[in-house]
């Protein structure tokens, strides 16, 4: 079946699709969200350095509860690109490691942070004693990178792994968080470093103890008041993305109406 385009002068117009061609495409649209939500990330229960450091306290109490997600219809393409260019690098600083004869990159490192907190790192150089995470964005987001900085939770991300390294014997001095360009060529990448500081990385744990003793959850047990979320306050952290993210909502144990 050939489906036809019309260009008109404003550009192209998106396409009908009918039959077949509609048949692919809802096939396809349906196994790749089904694959995405059965991906190891997506998967994740216990909370992880890419988690602690966001700007919003209730959605931070939320994932500590592993709490039912009500806002479960986002698309998943953008993760899966992002795991996918996390792979290709993977095997590319693998064969870099080879070519030198020696393993002065340090790959995809399970890392303890503390207690039953982990995360994976990306990449640690052992030659600069950096660290660093990759992020895979589109061009809105690279420029805004570009312009203002990671934001605090990728740099809290950053020091966390910073002090798993440090935890795992290596020498840190600096983290980094690179951003690709999900279009566009490779060299239009942006790089964010500032040299490592424990102290930022201790500071997001205290601040991440402090909810817990708030909703009374030894050692991240499920149980809680479902009235302690409404008492927790909101940060727009991309809120429409949030798996606890109701429009409208005004019961925060069934989800929460965002911080507009």
């Amino acid at each position: 079946m050939t489906i036809a385009f019309s260009q008109p002068d404003a550009g192209w117009a998106t396409p009908t699709l009918s039959g077949l061609a509609a048949s692919i495409a809802t096939n396809v649209v349906q196994t790749v969200k089904q694959a995405g939500q059965n991906a190891p990330r997506s998967l994740q229960r216990t909370i992880g350095p890419s988690e602690i450091g966001t700007p919003c306290v209730r959605r931070l109490a939320y994932k500590l509860c592993d709490w039912p997600e009500v806002n479960k219809d986002g698309d998943p393409w953008a993760s899966i690109i992002g795991t996918a260019v996390h792979a290709w690098m993977e095997d590319t600083y693998k064969a870099e490691n080879e070519r030198l004869g020696v393993e002065r990159y340090v790959i995809e490192r399970r890392l303890h942070i503390r207690g039953n907190i982990y995360g994976n790192a990306d990449l640690f150089d052992r030659s600069t004693g950096c660290n660093i995470d990759w992020k895979c964005v589109g061009e809105d987001r690279l420029k805004k990178y570009r312009k203002d900085g990671p934001g605090e939770q990728y740099r809290i991300q950053a020091h966390l792994y910073g002090l798993g390294q440090e935890n795992a014997g290596e020498h840190v001095n600096d983290v980094s968080v690179v951003f690709l360009p999900r279009g566009g060529r490779i060299d239009g990448l942006h790089v964010w470093c500032e040299p490592y500081d424990r102290n930022v990385a201790l500071a997001a744990l205290e601040r991440l103890d402090n909810v817990l003793t708030l909703l009374h959850v030894p050692d991240f047990d499920p149980g809680v008041n479902p009235n302690a979320f409404g008492a927790f306050p909101t940060s727009d952290a991309f809120c429409t993305f949030c798996p606890w993210f109701a429009p409208g909502s005004k019961d925060a144990s069934k989800g929460c109406p965002g911080a507009f």
